[in-house]
């Protein structure tokens, strides 16, 4: 009975709960090393200017799994809830695509910014070292792919909560608030096609609804594949 249960709850959230998993395995193997050696752990992996021109590849993959504090888990609540919505909409596939495009195109979006105010003279060239790891580039990505969809009633207060979220990053000024704004127009945008796409195949002409029931009469034993007619010219 209780595996009957976790087999249910886990039921097109395996994505979902697999990754928050790994999330929290990790932030605590880093909680339980020594501070210095747990916070260069996460300035190995983060995506800031100095490891995207040296290793760009690792730091984008590393980065989705490290949160630089312990206190930063509270992530994981919404993640379960949001990847598990996206995925028993669009399927696992489909929500991994939208999470690495969210969080890889918002990170390289943020990373140009800071490269061109630090050309510009417009910012410090010490913010090139800040650590930015983090799950939450996909978290918003996925949460603007649940934007986009007319939303269950069970869903509605994620995405009323989403929406206040947005507000609010839109009026922020720090560059991370901007790069989870970026990720959410991401997971919109790619939400807004899929959307499309299911519309216009429900419209399509080769999508023809078949009849509630078997016809009933003399007609009704007759092959499919004879024409409509042949049932008035068989004998009485």
């Amino acid at each position: 009975m209780q595996g009957t249960r976790v087999r249910r709850a886990l039921a097109g959230r395996d994505l979902a709960v697999g990754y928050a998993v790994v999330v929290l395995v990790i932030a605590v193997a880093i909680s339980a090393l020594p501070a210095a050696h747990g916070h260069q752990l996460v300035l190995d992996s983060s995506t800031n200017l100095a490891n995207l021109r040296q290793r760009p590849l690792f730091v984008l993959g590393l980065s989705a799994f490290v949160v630089a504090t312990p206190a930063g888990l509270w992530v994981l609540a919404p993640l379960v809830v949001a990847y598990g919505a996206a995925q028993r909409w669009v399927g696992r596939l489909a929500t991994l695509v939208v999470a690495v495009f969210g969080h890889v195109g918002a990170t390289l979006f943020v990373a140009v910014l800071l490269a061109t105010g630090i050309a510009h003279h417009q910012l410090d060239r010490s913010i090139a070292q800040q650590p930015d790891v983090g799950v939450s580039y996909g978290v918003a990505a996925v949460l603007g792919v649940l934007t986009a969809r007319r939303p269950e009633h069970r869903l509605r207060w994620v995405l009323a909560g989403t929406l206040l979220l947005v507000a609010r990053l839109a009026v922020s000024d720090t560059f991370t608030d901007l790069g989870h704004l970026t990720a959410w127009t991401i997971g919109v945008a790619i939400g807004l096609v899929v959307t499309a796409a299911g519309n216009a195949e429900d419209r399509s002409p080769g999508s023809v609804a078949l009849p509630p029931c078997a016809p009933a009469g003399p007609a009704a034993d007759l092959p499919a594949d004879l024409p409509a007619d042949t049932a008035a010219q068989r004998p009485r």
